[in-house]
């Protein structure tokens, strides 16, 4: 793989000419290594300005095969690993500070000849990269919000690649910390609803709760709307858009969920995703939790099986070290909790009545043969009644 990434850095040396690496890496010493070497932590005596700037060219040149149609320009052995580059990139282990990146493409448009490349930015090149094709659909790579308007400020606030595609992500994700429903109507029962204190933290399973009368809807993300936004009714309707899941948004889930580890501060809320993350741990338990969440079109699984799926989720919310209190969709569990565990919850008898007997037209043939025979059984025996009292006044 090094042999092939050399070249594909050469490959961007002889766009340019006469460029050659030290020029860079002597321009990358002095305007931005150092900065650089302050996004990360422990130990930095192990990289270099050479380092960094191979890095850099290497992602450079891959964004401008894309932009110019990879399929054309490159050799067979990048056409056939591109998957595995791609997601190479989004390893929150494998960032490259955003500030080098920009500075070797600044430097490449400054000397290019293509006016192709006049007006175009790298932020651009990079959501192009990263969701061309609907590759990841839940990542919105028009968010008009997600980065300042100046180049200048772009700059100074992206961290790297992965930053990117997080706040492409998070963007307008629609949840309301410290929003409630206040879905059950006897709210105001303490010893029928519970209180703050002895309601439960977290919830049962998408299986467990459809058996208590909730409903699984499938709501589909727009611009405004992402996968986090998530609701809860008084009806006892959850709303979830869809997720697609495969083995590059596994990744980029996985990945980003690390990123909210690492740069969350002591005190701050839990980000979007690690909540989404508890949500759907909570959610699913087991083959059976994936399987209701399927049947309503809220998980298209593209993976071998449902078992991998409740594994995926399972395991990332087990590296979540958290005070339950502190993820986004608290207030909306403590309206699940109340809704499920209410005795006085009319609507809650209702949904259960109907998923139980009117799931499909069986158990409603069914349903219809039970009342039918209940009349039938009533009627027969207040003839048999009204035949007897007259006998008896003979």
């Amino acid at each position: 793989m090094e042999a092939h990434k050399e070249r594909l850095v050469q490959a961007f040396f002889d766009r340019q000419g006469n460029a050659n690496r030290e020029s860079y890496v002597r321009e990358i010493t002095a305007d931005c290594f150092a900065r650089a070497l302050q996004w990360y932590s422990g130990n930095v005596g192990r990289y270099t300005a050479d380092m960094l700037t191979l890095d850099g060219c290497f992602i450079v040149e891959l964004l401008l095969l894309r932009w110019e149609n990879m399929d054309r320009r490159a050799d067979n052995y990048i056409r056939i690993m591109s998957n595995s580059i791609y997601y190479d990139l989004l390893l929150v282990d494998n960032q490259v500070p955003f500030v080098v990146v920009e500075r070797i493409f600044r430097r490449f448009r400054s000397r290019n000849e293509n006016p192709a490349f006049d007006n175009t930015q790298l932020l651009h090149l990079v959501t192009r990269f990263f969701n061309h094709a609907d590759q990841f659909s839940w990542v919105n790579p028009s968010a008009p919000d997600v980065l300042p308007a100046d180049a200048a400020n772009k700059v100074r606030q992206v961290r790297h690649l992965l930053d990117v595609q997080h706040r492409l992500a998070v963007s307008n994700a629609g949840i309301e910390p410290t929003a409630t429903l206040n879905c059950c109507p006897f709210n105001r029962c303490v010893d029928i609803c519970g209180n703050a204190s002895s309601m439960p933290r977290g919830i049962p399973g998408a299986n467990e709760l459809q058996d208590y009368g909730v409903r699984f809807l499938l709501d589909r993300p727009s611009e405004q709307r992402k996968i986090f936004d998530v609701k809860f009714g008084g009806n006892g309707t959850m709303t979830i858009p869809r997720f697609e899941i495969n083995f590059g948004s596994k990744i980029l889930l996985a990945n980003l969920f690390a990123y909210e580890q690492i740069v969350r501060q002591p005190g701050d809320n839990l980000g979007a995703v690690t909540s989404y993350i508890v949500l759907m741990n909570a959610l699913i338990n087991s083959t059976d939790d994936v399987m209701v969440l399927q049947r309503v079109g809220i998980l298209d699984n593209l993976l071998s099986s449902e078992a991998e799926v409740a594994s995926f989720f399972n395991e990332l919310g087990r590296s979540t070290m958290l005070d339950m209190r502190e993820h986004r969709y608290t207030a909306m569990f403590n309206d699940v909790n109340k809704y499920w565990m209410s005795h006085l919850n009319f609507s809650k008898y209702l949904a259960i009545f109907r998923l139980k007997h009117l799931r499909n037209p069986w158990t409603c043939i069914s349903l219809l043969g039970a009342i039918l025979l209940v009349i039938f059984s009533f009627t027969s025996m207040i003839i048999a009644i009204l035949t007897f009292v007259k006998y008896r006044r003979r």
